[in-house]
C-alpha cells in the first residue's frame, strides 16, 4: 500500500466518521430527555403544580389541589383547568369534564396558597 492510499483511505474513515456523527449530534442538540422542565406549561407566567385525587367509589370523580395558586388566580384555575382535562383523557379518552366546583365560578377561593377544584369526567 502507497502513502496515496493510506491517505485515501484516511480521508474515506473521516467523511464516514462525519456523515455518521453529524445527525447524532443534531438529534441530540434538539431536546434533552432528561430534562423534567421541558414538558411543563406555564399559565399567566407561572408555573403551578397540582394534585389529583381520584375518588374511591366513582373514579369519574377527583378533587383537584392547585399549589401556589396565590401567585395568579387566573393562572392557577388554568392550569386547574389544564390538569382536570388531562386527567380525564389519560382515564376516559375524553377532555369533557362536569364541574362540581370549578375554575369558573365565582366562589371559588385560595385555602391558604392553595385553590381547590372538583368535577367529573364526562364519560
Amino acid at each position: 500500500m502507497n502513502f496515496g492510499q493510506i491517505i485515501n483511505l484516511v480521508h474515506k474513515r473521516c467523511l464516514c466518521s462525519v456523515l455518521v456523527l453529524c445527525p447524532f449530534f443534531l438529534l441530540l442538540g434538539c431536546s434533552n430527555p432528561l430534562d423534567l422542565e421541558e414538558n411543563k406549561v406555564s399559565f399567566d407566567g407561572h408555573y403551578f403544580s397540582s394534585k389529583i385525587t381520584q375518588n374511591k367509589t366513582d373514579n369519574r370523580y377527583f378533587a383537584l389541589k392547585v399549589r401556589r395558586a396565590s401567585r395568579s388566580l387566573s393562572g392557577a384555575r388554568d392550569a386547574g383547568r389544564y390538569e382536570a382535562t388531562r386527567f380525564c383523557i389519560k382515564n376516559f379518552g375524553t377532555s369533557d369534564v362536569e364541574w362540581v366546583l370549578g375554575p369558573d365560578d365565582e366562589n371559588v377561593g385560595l385555602t391558604g396558597k392553595i385553590l381547590k377544584l372538583s368535577g367529573k369526567c364526562d364519560v
